[in-house]
């Protein structure tokens, strides 16, 4: 049984009407009818029949008039036109016009008879068309690019979003098959599973990296499902693809992110062991150091073994600084001191060497400080210094290639000469003190008025165009190769010198390099610079200041740091007493009020030592303590510093810097 139509009919004689409706309603359709082409716009314009009947002889416009006007007025109803007109090119007009069929209406009114046969084929081809017209809208406003492929494999179809992410026209994919896409990153074994799902009529899942027209990588989400007709035959496969690139670097980034935490961690573990060796190492050679019978030869020796172990704590400090990240801490600041052991640090991990000019300081003659979280601006620095060596290794690669490229052309002694006239590709970090009386024009932002501390990064590397340039500090924004880069860096920066009040100018040109400026606001009243230097030089050794002898307990867990720290405070005339424990130690405690000072370690592995530090403070609330620790900064640290009579001292330590710690301890609690 067919489906009921509603039906409307735009026909001016009222018998051939009549004929028409008895015809329509027999076979089970609703029909509404008009006189003429007036009444029939306000019909359908308010209600949209599933189709027009229309006679082409209405009174007041003929038939191919009022298809052209339904076409403006934007109604969509399918139409049948009826007319008299018998002639081939009337035929060819109404379908131009827009009817979706035609019928001649004959003496005989045999037409009656085909009428509701072809009013069904009428709204099922119209039906068919509409369907069709928005399915291929659904696949056109897709964001998920779409393919059609034969059984081959042969591409039929592709909507626009498969080619914004290709970049290759449609009539450069049709008729091609589908492995241009392809990368050479998968081994075949993937390519043959999804062969092997499809043709068993299963959909294949999964997630690939293709390749763009212009040899761009691209990794997508792709589901890849066989398409049956309706005698079960399968014909085609449709393949819907998503754009997967932003969300697998976002999960690299986090992976990243989560190993530097578990690395952070793990070496906080690890420097607190390395430094108990290096605090041993370098004791145990400073005691060699005050043999009266060791030659000089033994005496160099052991002094390389000293300085060595000074320059591998100062190395595991620095590596723990950045793995950790800890929190923003503000405090006076010399910037001299953090370029000097940025560019010390950079030349140990990194084997770059850069030149420091340090331009000037102060009117008043001091050092130039300011007032900012050493760890960040240091970082911020190490990541100008890693752009800086790629830029420079870019030029020098670019050199080399034009270099080889004409040796054929300029002999070997002209090469060199001209080799040797040129200047050599390096870095610089520059400090100076910047006045600024107005705005400063730069990139990203303009330097506003200010007395400030200038700190660039200056590389003569292969430079940015206007355009790179413009897009430096975009997050996720690089010119590097994929992996080689997460395109954070600057933007990092960025965010950093803005975290301290200043303001980041950035210049660069192509083949000649880039200068970064960091303008930090100028500390007022800064310290004389030598009262910023550390309170014993490298390489000294001092003689213990003369003080009568104090009782000393030292708890660590470490015998051979218990065994130098005893062996240094014993030549000072302290009387040592050790404990390997916290629970030993308070035994100590118990048993003798005779104890001056409780040196702590406060990294024991097996017992918590603000724990016995508070047990020590119950028992003794006045009793100074010196904690001592292998960790940059240590954890529970900042806490107990709030407590009076206590003081800190970092492993390894050489013997005076125990000395100078311990009588500043005692005298604290005196």
């Amino acid at each position: 049984m067919n489906e009921a139509l509603r039906l409307f009919l735009i026909e001016d004689d009222d018998d051939i009407a009549l004929l028409i409706r008895k015809s329509l309603e027999r076979a089970g359709h609703q029909v509404t009818r008009c006189r003429n082409a007036s009444d029939a716009l306000i019909v359908v314009g308010q209600d949209s029949p599933d189709l027009i009947i229309l006679d082409n002889g209405l009174p007041d416009m003929n038939g191919l008039d009022l298809l052209q006007t339904f076409a403006i007025e934007g109604i969509l109803a399918p139409v049948l036109m009826v007319t008299q007109n018998e002639a081939a090119h009337m035929a060819t007009r109404v379908l131009h016009a827009g009817a979706l069929d035609y019928m001649v209406k004959d003496s005989n009114l045999a037409f009656l008879t085909e009428l509701p046969k072809r009013v069904q084929e009428s709204v099922t081809r119209h039906r068919l068309q509409h369907m069709n017209r928005l399915l291929q809208e659904a696949l056109e406003s897709a964001r998920d690019g779409i393919l059609i492929t034969d059984l081959q494999g042969t591409i039929v179809h592709v909507n626009q979003a498969l080619e914004a992410m290709t970049g290759y026209s449609r009539p450069e994919l049709l008729g091609t098959n589908a492995r241009l896409l392809k990368s050479s990153l998968h081994p075949p074994k993937i390519y043959q599973e999804l062969w092997k799902t499809i043709l068993a009529r299963s959909s294949w899942q999964g997630e690939l990296t293709n390749r763009r027209k212009d040899g761009s990588l691209i990794e997508v989400s792709l589901t890849v499902s066989p398409i049956v007709d309706a005698l079960g035959k399968m014909t085609h496969f449709v393949g819907i693809q998503r754009d997967i690139s932003e969300r697998k670097h976002l999960e690299r980034q986090l992976l990243q992110a989560q190993k530097m935490q578990s690395v952070g961690t793990l070496a906080g573990g690890v420097a607190h062991e390395f430094n108990n060796l290096l605090a041993g190492i370098s004791g145990y050679a400073s005691l060699g150091l005050r043999e009266a019978n060791a030659t000089q030869t033994l005496r160099d020796y052991l002094q390389r073994i000293v300085d060595l172990s000074d320059r591998a704590a100062k190395l595991t400090r620095q590596l723990l600084t950045f793995a950790r990240k800890p929190a923003l801490t503000r405090q006076p600041l010399s910037i001299h001191n953090l370029v000097q052991s940025t560019a010390e640090f950079v030349s140990d991990s990194l084997q770059l060497e850069a030149v420091i000019d340090f331009q000037d300081q102060n009117p008043d003659g001091k050092c130039l400080m300011v007032e900012g979280d050493a760890n960040q601006l240091q970082q911020a620095l190490v990541n100008l210094t890693l752009n800086a060596r790629d830029a420079l290794k870019e030029r020098k690669a670019l050199e080399e290639r034009e270099s080889k490229g004409k040796t054929s052309d300029v002999s070997g002694p002209i090469s060199e000469e001209k080799a040797a006239s040129s200047p050599p590709a390096s870095m610089m970090y520059r400090v100076r003190h910047a006045i600024v009386a107005n705005d400063l024009p730069t990139f990203p932002q303009n330097v506003p008025p200010g007395d400030y501390v200038l700190v660039e990064v200056i590389d003569q590397g292969c430079g940015m165009t206007t355009d790179i340039l413009s897009q430096a500090i975009d997050p996720f924004f690089t010119t590097k190769d994929v992996g080689q880069g997460t395109g954070l860096g600057l933007p990092m920066v960025f965010g950093i010198v803005q975290g301290h009040q200043g303001h980041l100018a950035i210049t660069s040109t192509p083949g000649q390099g880039t200068c970064v400026g960091l303008y930090l606001p100028c500390l007022i009243g800064s310290l004389p610079r030598e009262t910023l230097r550390a309170p014993f030089e490298s390489g000294q050794i001092l003689e213990p200041e003369t003080s009568l002898g104090r009782h000393i307990l030292v708890i660590d867990d470490e015998e051979a740091v218990l065994d130098i720290v005893r062996r240094f405070l014993e030549i000072a005339g302290h009387q040592v007493i050790c404990a390997s424990s916290g629970h030993d130690g308070l035994d100590w405690l118990s048993k003798s009020k005779e104890i001056d000072l409780v040196v702590l370690d406060l990294m024991m592995p097996r017992e918590d030592s603000a724990i016995t530090f508070q047990r020590i403070r119950q028992r003794r609330p006045d009793l100074p303590v010196l904690l001592c620790t292998g960790m940059p900064q240590a954890q529970p640290a900042p806490d107990l510093l709030k407590n009076g009579r206590v003081s800190i001292i970092r492993k390894p330590f050489r013997m005076n810097e125990l000395w100078y710690a311990v009588s500043q301890a005692v005298a604290a609690g005196a």
